[in-house]
């Protein structure tokens, strides 16, 4: 199972790196959040091990995720 989370997170960032490239700022900028955002939970999950953890313990994280994304998109934005 590890083996395919892992090529997925592959996957994702080969192609936010030369698929999405070719879209406008704004829609690349936000496609690569959103990729940024899956793998984070991917990692979370599998590779951290939290995925039959309490749900307070996952969604502190996914908030935390939430919270990065949202400030990273935020710098995008204003810059």
């Amino acid at each position: 199972m590890l083996a395919w989370v892992w090529v997925l997170l592959l996957v994702l960032t080969l192609s936010s790196y030369f698929g999405l490239s070719q879209l406008p700022q704004r829609r690349f900028v936000a496609l690569v959040l959103v990729a940024t955002w899956i793998k984070g939970q991917l990692l979370v999950d599998h590779f951290m091990g939290l995925r039959r953890v309490h749900w307070l313990w996952r969604g502190l994280l996914a908030l935390y995720l939430v919270g990065v994304m949202g400030a990273l998109g935020l710098a995008f934005l204003l810059d």
